[in-house]
């Protein structure tokens, strides 16, 4: 029996908000500490780190262009979930600049918590949405050090 995938093309829209997080707290399976967050203008995003790149689509209790506070992201499947899905809530303080994540897999009863700080990124409507990892760590170099001296 031969089954066909179908494929849809979504569009990624302009990047309106951009937030380079480090995570204090990680998941076992993503030990990631730096990552940086590409929220567009039509509810999809784009998230990078060293060893992970997918998108997804997200609601925001604000105006994503306002430094949101409460975002709700589902990943697209990917190869960063085993051709899954994954939800991610995150709340942010914007005095503290911390965040707080809870991810939930699919067939995981037991959400998994994570935490860490954030920061925007100046001139969203500038970031490059074909970098790579390397790329944009080279690019907010400093940003991911004030990031660093926050988690300490």
């Amino acid at each position: 029996m031969t089954t066909q995938q179908d494929a849809i093309s979504i569009p990624l829209g302009r990047p309106v908000f951009v937030q380079a997080l480090r995570y204090t707290a990680l998941f076992d399976q993503k030990p990631f500490a730096e990552a940086l967050l590409i929220y567009t203008d039509n509810g999809a995003y784009k998230i990078l780190s060293p060893g992970e790149e997918h998108y997804g689509s997200y609601v925001s209790y604000t105006d994503p262009a306002e430094n949101p506070r409460h975002v709700i992201f589902l990943s697209w499947p990917s190869e960063d979930w085993g051709r899954n899905v994954a939800s991610h809530t995150l709340t942010f303080n914007p005095d503290s600049a911390a965040f707080t994540q809870v991810l939930v897999l699919p067939g995981s009863p037991v959400p998994r918590s994570q935490y860490g700080y954030a920061v925007p990124i100046a001139g969203p409507e500038s970031v490059d949405m074909t970098a790579s990892w390397d790329q944009v760590r080279d690019t907010y170099a400093e940003t991911f050090e004030e990031l660093a001296t926050l988690a300490t």
